[in-house]
């Protein structure tokens, strides 16, 4: 009773406005929109002493720092990002999204989750001695805690602590040890550091967030873009026939690039890039030249919290347009090109509470892409249906696991309709959905990933002419691999422990032999790693 009224009395000495239920449960829906992802569900924050994967910089535990900062210190940090108090820039400016009273719902969350009970038992330390990796626990009477590893496939060595010893045992996926019987357990086994191989690419910036393929040097092979949230610059990368990289050079675009995509937008037959800058509230177009060079930079303002931005001929005119995802207005708005290259702001529609990521895919295979939104706030999957003429039909809502992220499409069944598949992040797991070719869906199946599952990519790994699926798992730091049985179902395989957090993941034939390799974004080592193919399902490191 003391402690809670020490709290309490701590709270109110930083704000006095009254806070009620009502502004927690809104602070809370923002909360889940636009912070979940770093900060964690409960404000656990991504502090790599706790997670299987480094971040950029450290996030700290929310319930710690709180009690201890200001309402005008947290309203400057939500509002103007980590520069203005002298944070790190991974910390964005949500001011563009938020309004102040939002802002101060938010606060009056934050500060509530001190009063929420604290989960016990969870990782303390995680350290790297040669390829060995260390990992340190608090003790547990019942050593619970080790179960959140278990997306673990391959063997790794964990050094634990328990009362009045020390010792070493090996965890996987299929395992479990009695703290009883350890030392009939214990398995040595080196994981190999995959992180410096000489394939893998460092991105030029902090916090790189998504990944567009295109050939962008007119060669015939795969090149890559990737955008750094936290360093307001877009990489590209440029690969030989072998899928190594060549070249790689730098743009500057807004503040909080969260995501890219590239079209032809003036019509030259060359591929050009956008960007949502999310800190910026802004796009960034760069107009490549078919030789691997972009130029002519033009942004477009005043996009209120763009998360997402997708290209598609929506009106059906021969040009590419684009649509945006606007988090913070719940809202997608689309934006009309014509022959100038410069594509403008025609109409909004709305959508489910906190779009995140969206797709272009003519779902019912009139030739005019439709667009899928998924929305954090609400667990739920936007269909909208393309009329023609750059309008869409009214939102079929498919309700979802917690937090939805990247999907994937394909005829899962083979009835010549187009499925989905989505990553649903809270639940640590994905939901394949069969479609009817008129933008319903129903769900088929459901199967686990690793911790945190983020991004998804499908192709035919293994040459049986089924199409398979691949997740990046964020906090377990691995890939995995679902081979599909065509008939809608699918079979975990096997994980790929990479070390790194993957926040999205791309598939192809990227060094030419013929079978599939994946390339994924790891937000820890700031890096575009690479796995090549064996053509039966499996990839290693290259």
């Amino acid at each position: 009773m003391k402690r809670l009224l020490t709290l309490l009395l701590l709270s109110l000495s930083f704000s006095s406005t009254a806070v009620s239920q009502a502004d927690i449960e809104q602070g809370e829906k923002i909360y889940t929109e636009m912070c979940v992802l770093c900060h964690g569900s409960a404000g656990e924050g991504w502090d790599w002493k706790k997670k299987a994967a480094k971040p950029p910089v450290p996030v700290p535990n929310l319930k710690e720092v709180i009690p201890e900062r200001t309402d005008e210190y947290l309203q400057a940090v939500i509002k103007e990002g980590g520069r203005a108090v002298g944070l790190s820039e991974f910390m964005p400016a949500l001011g563009f999204n938020l309004s102040d009273q939002e802002i101060q719902h938010l606060i009056s969350y934050l500060r509530s989750l001190n009063q929420k009970t604290q989960e016990e038992g969870a990782l303390l330390e995680m350290h790297e001695s040669g390829q060995v990796k260390h990992l340190v626990f608090s003790s547990l009477p019942e050593w619970n805690g080790f179960r959140q590893f278990s997306s673990f496939l391959q063997p790794v060595i964990f050094k634990g602590t328990g009362p009045g010893n020390r010792f070493n045992y090996f965890f996987n996926q299929s395992k479990h040890f009695d703290i009883n019987n350890w030392q009939e357990s214990i398995l040595l086994a080196h994981q190999q550091d995959v992180g410096n191989s000489s394939g893998n690419q460092r991105i030029g910036g902090f916090f790189p967030h998504a990944i567009t393929l295109g050939d962008f040097n007119s060669d015939g092979n795969t090149d890559f873009a990737v955008p750094a949230s936290a360093s307001r610059t877009l990489t590209v990368l440029i690969s030989d026939d072998s899928g190594d990289i060549i070249s790689n050079h730098h743009l500057h675009v807004g503040e909080g690039p969260t995501w890219v995509t590239s079209t032809d937008l003036n019509q030259d037959g060359h591929l050009d890039l956008v960007t949502t800058n999310t800190g910026a509230g802004s796009l960034s177009l760069y107009y490549g030249n078919g030789k691997g060079d972009f130029s002519g930079r033009i942004d477009i303002e005043d996009i209120h919290g763009p998360s997402c931005v997708v290209a598609g001929d929506f009106n059906n005119d021969g040009i590419a347009d684009l649509a945006v995802a606007q988090a913070g207005l719940s809202k997608v708005v689309v934006l009309t090109n014509d022959s100038t290259g410069l594509p403008k702001k025609s109409f909004t529609v709305d959508v489910e509470r906190g779009p995140h990521i969206m797709d272009g895919v003519d779902l019912n295979l009139d030739g005019i892409p439709d667009l899928v939104v998924g929305s954090l706030g609400s667990h739920t999957l936007s269909i909208m249906i393309a009329k023609g003429d750059g309008e869409f039909k009214e939102a079929n809502i498919v309700k979802t696991g917690r937090f939805p992220h990247y999907r994937s499409y394909g005829d899962w069944n083979g009835d010549g309709n187009l499925d989905l598949a989505v990553v649903v992040a809270g639940e640590e797991s994905i939901e394949v959905y069969k479609g009817d070719g008129l933008g319903n869906f129903k769900m088929l199946s459901r199967h686990e990933t690793g911790v945190n599952p983020h991004g998804l990519t499908s192709g035919d790994f293994n040459q049986d002419g089924n199409l398979d699926l691949a997740v990046s798992n964020r906090t377990s730091g691995g890939i995995t691999i679902f081979l599909g049985k065509g008939n809608g179902d699918f079979e975990n395989t096997s994980s790929i422990y990479t070390g790194n957090d993957g926040i999205a993941i791309a598939n192809g034939d990227f060094d030419g032999d013929g079978t599939i390799d994946l390339a994924m974004v790891s937000a820890s080592s700031h890096s575009l790693l690479f796995y090549r193919g064996d053509g039966k399902g499996g990839f290693n490191p290259r």
